[in-house]
């Protein structure tokens, strides 16, 4: 158990001996794995410096520390790719883990498309460093903890299944043969609860509150709390409902599921190629309503995906991937995007453990005219999903699944809270029939999302 103030803090000095720590290691080994005679090596570094505060069942539990360090190397030899990761980081270690990649990629058949990126100018994002970050105890995480607890207690009908609070600084660095060589460093703070209302013998349904933001004291967990307090008590008194087909509004945690996934995967420039993405082919074309317009962009000052370089040490940018209903661009890192003949887009992801794969950074569908309340007033017959659970094909768009804490709206009015409901169909058509998009948009992990009102569902109940 910690017992000192130094042990209970953060308390990593976010200064030059650390940060270069990284940046040397990964040049060092660059510079070994060279002169060993192979073509090219990329040294990836990560380091998560984090605490959490947890809560099981209204009680708060032991809190937990960790520091993770880890290197992933790529080598390069005659067409060929290895990969090996460790976070064992002394001498004799790290020279084990260049031979295992060298020998890797003996043993892996030559690919045309296996590179390096060549180096381009690298800039710092703003507002994504919470310098307060250096000295952050436990003691500020219980405490808010304890602020989210107050107010989860106003009603004593209501549980907390599990809650966290965390605080993460993380650093990356990277070295190529090629040339690249740089470092980046982010915080991020975490709020993410489940938790049940129980009257007499009626349980409600499951429900969540996420918050993540870069700066400690830009989440209000007491709003969080009084938040999810208040979802899980109405839907209290659930009924089934006859089936019927109907719109939905999506939250922003339900259409993480249900409409974002599935989304993310049809611009991977990889399932494209691969001939496994439905939009194979349909850049320039419409693949969704006009009212949806979808942007990615790793340069958004205070994004939680934001930073200098993506997991091949490119350049972030903005990237508009759907533009009116349009599509008008993949994400591509650099094997992909040689596939295609083209440049990369800093769309490599990962960290030390894996070789990079494609992968959003802060992924935002924008938002309408319309607050959410004013999108239910527009609502003859349907439901709000707050959460989904269930299955979502991305090949072919089918979806079948659960709603939780859903309520059925008839005329624009809340009716009551619905429970054993199910919806399907398919969410690519369904991205075809958008009936509105609301103005207010929340932070879930890295998507920025508004809540969506999709029509002509089809709705199972009793």
């Amino acid at each position: 158990m910690m017992t000192d103030k130094q042990d209970k803090s953060l308390s990593w000095q976010k200064g030059k001996d650390e940060e270069l720590k990284g940046q040397e290691l990964c040049q060092s080994l660059v510079a070994e794995g060279t002169s060993t005679g192979l073509d090219d090596i990329e040294v990836y570094y990560q380091q998560l410096k984090s605490l959490e505060v947890v809560i099981e069942k209204n009680d708060l539990q032991l809190p937990k520390s960790d520091n993770y360090q880890g290197v992933g190397i790529r080598v390069f030899k005659n067409g060929s790719m290895g990969f090996a990761s460790t976070n064992d980081l002394d001498q004799n270690s790290l020279k084990m883990l260049l031979e295992q990649a060298a020998v890797m990629a003996e043993n892996y058949p030559p690919d045309r498309n296996n590179r390096l990126a060549n180096p381009e100018k690298l800039e710092r994002v703003p507002d994504i460093y919470d310098e307060r970050a250096d000295n952050i105890q436990l003691g500020d995480l219980i405490a808010r903890a304890r602020s989210f607890m107050e107010e989860i207690k106003e009603d004593e009908r209501v549980t907390v299944d599990t809650a966290g609070f965390s605080a993460t600084i993380a650093t990356d660095a990277i070295a190529t043969s090629r040339g690249i060589k740089s470092q980046d460093s982010q915080t991020y703070f975490e709020t993410q609860a489940m938790a049940l209302a129980r009257e007499e013998d009626e349980v409600s349904s499951f429900d969540i509150e996420y918050q993540v933001s870069c700066f400690f004291e830009s989440l209000d967990v007491a709003e969080s709390g009084r938040s999810l307090r208040d979802k899980v008590v109405a839907s209290l008194g659930a009924e089934t409902v006859d089936s019927f087909r109907g719109e939905i509004l999506l939250t922003p945690f339900s259409a993480v599921m249900l409409l974002v996934s599935p989304l993310i995967y049809a611009v991977n420039s990889e399932n494209v190629q691969d001939g496994i993405s439905p939009w194979k082919g349909k850049k320039g074309k419409q693949v969704a309503d006009k009212k949806l317009t979808v942007i990615d962009d790793g340069t958004l000052p205070g994004g939680v995906g934001s930073g200098k370089f993506d997991r091949e040490g490119l350049p972030q940018n903005r990237l508009e991937v759907i533009k009116d209903g349009y599509l008008q661009e993949l994400m591509y890192n650099t094997y992909t995007a040689a596939r295609a003949g083209r440049k990369s887009n800093g769309r490599a992801g990962g960290g030390a453990q894996n070789a990079p794969d494609i992968a959003p950074s802060n992924f935002m569908i924008a938002g309408g005219q319309q607050t959410s309340q004013e999108l239910i007033g527009e609502i003859k017959r349907g439901l709000v999903v707050n959460r989904y659970s269930g299955s979502v094909d991305p090949v072919s768009g089918d979806f079948s699944g659960v709603v939780k804490g859903g309520q059925l709206i008839e005329q624009g009015e809340r009716v009551k809270p619905v429970r054993e409901v199910m919806i399907s169909g398919n969410i690519y058509q369904m991205m075809q029939n958008i009936a509105g998009l609301s103005r207010e948009r929340e932070d879930i992990m890295n998507f920025k999302l508004p809540y969506i009102l999709l029509e002509d569902v089809a709705i199972t109940g009793k």
